[in-house]
């Protein structure tokens, strides 16, 4: 049995500019399944938020998909008309966006919020409708009595739990979450993950969870995506990620926080900054800021390739190149 929910094939999509494309996603591939939890960490500018939006259809003005599929449920969503994407989009995938207090509608309370949500995609009554609301208002511990409160009545951290709720409202299958808890600080980032987790396991919805802060990814993924550039550089298991990275940038942001437990060890960091994605350098994109960066890798891009169990990375030390060239 197929438990395939969501394969990104070849995705490549960005912002045409005058000056030309920025490959913001280029050649994007991955698989996941029925519950799973695939987080994708990567610098800022790497290309994150911009897949996100490509799967859910929500790039606007510039932004586009060049080409590639985004199957979903035995159906292409690159290439589905507009009003087909609207009948799945919040339905069967919804998304948590990057910070709450922008994304929720400041003249509306909470609750007709959820309600709109509700009515624009459901035929039921008011009270049907008013019902679903207060339940998922409780799924994320948030009392009955805040529903006609407003976003500017609220913490930042039960902003992000209407953000939660209203992803969840329509119980859909795949829920992405946009760096869901950036500005928040580290005991309300832990409640929101915690809850997560728990809904996730309660309703066995799938998860891709973006962020620039991989040592919470380690934590709560199944599988992780490293991004650099609008490329995957690495891709599988969490743990086998976490206990040996094999790309120089995924070693290069695990060295970028300190270890819990172990002896105490200098923090290390990535010198330089990323590539012009208008512009990318020729052969490996992480060439100019790679400790170990040889010849080919100026002149050619590794493709990622399965080094072990599931475990893909795209860098050349793997690959039998000439270290002396």
């Amino acid at each position: 049995m197929n438990n395939t929910i969501l394969t990104c094939k070849n995705l490549v999509a960005g912002y045409r500019i005058r000056s030309g494309f920025v490959h913001a996603v280029d050649d994007v591939s991955f698989e996941l399944s029925k519950g799973e939890l695939l987080g994708i960490a990567g610098e800022s500018g790497c290309g994150k938020s911009t897949l996100a939006f490509a799967i859910m259809r929500l790039l606007k003005d510039n932004a586009v998909i060049e080409k590639g599929s985004i199957i979903f449920k035995d159906r292409d969503l690159a290439s589905l008309p507009e009003e087909e994407v609207k009948k799945i989009r919040w339905v069967d995938i919804s998304m948590v966006f990057q910070s709450a207090m922008n994304a929720l509608n400041p003249v509306l309370s909470i609750g007709d919020q959820l309600l709109d949500a509700i009515n624009a995609h459901r035929d039921v009554s008011q009270k049907e409708a008013f019902d679903r609301a207060i339940e998922v208002l409780k799924l994320v511990d948030i009392p009955e009595d805040r529903f006609n409160s407003y976003p500017h009545q609220l913490s930042g951290g039960m902003k992000q739990r209407v953000m939660i709720a209203m992803a969840l409202i329509l119980q859909p299958d795949l829920i992405i979450m946009d760096e869901p808890t950036t500005a928040l600080d580290v005991v309300v980032q832990r409640t929101i993950i915690e809850k997560i987790q728990e809904l996730r396991k309660m309703f066995g919805f799938s998860v891709i969870f973006i962020t620039h802060d991989l040592s919470l990814l380690v934590e709560i993924s199944d599988l992780l995506a490293i991004m650099y550039a609008g490329r995957i550089v690495e891709y599988g298991p969490a743990e086998a990620l976490f206990n040996s990275p094999l790309h120089p940038y995924t070693k290069g942001l695990m060295n970028s926080f300190p270890s819990l437990t172990g002896p105490i060890t200098r923090m290390g960091g990535i010198e330089g900054k990323p590539p012009d994605l208008l512009k990318p350098p020729e052969g490996c994109r992480f060439q100019p800021r790679c400790p170990k960066a040889m010849k080919i890798c100026e002149k050619e891009y590794p493709q990622l390739k399965e080094l072990q169990p599931k475990h893909l990375a795209a860098c050349f030390l793997y690959t039998g190149a000439d270290k002396s060239d």
